[in-house]
């Protein structure tokens, strides 16, 4: 399965992206995505940073600090691989 990360917003406003194929099970990325989901959405503070896991069932908004340690080491990867989306 290919996941992708986007990092949105910022003082100057900018989004990054990074993908990854990951062998998650269905069950795995539907628990994850339970547990991570932020309800309040990106972007709701000005100049706030907010990121968005994205799959084949959609993008969801996430709060980085409540992954969980088995899954920290892929969005650290992740994170690290940030690039620039270019309009």
């Amino acid at each position: 399965m290919r996941i992708t990360l986007l990092r949105t917003g910022g003082i100057i406003p900018v989004t990054k992206k990074a993908e990854k194929n990951v062998d998650w099970t269905s069950d795995e990325l539907s628990e994850l995505i339970k547990v991570i989901k932020n309800e309040e959405g990106a972007g709701q503070k000005r100049d706030a940073t907010g990121y968005q896991l994205k799959y084949n069932a959609g993008t969801f908004s996430i709060d980085w600090e409540k992954i969980p340690a088995k899954y920290k080491k892929t969005f650290e990867e992740l994170k690290d691989d940030l690039a620039i989306v270019k309009p």
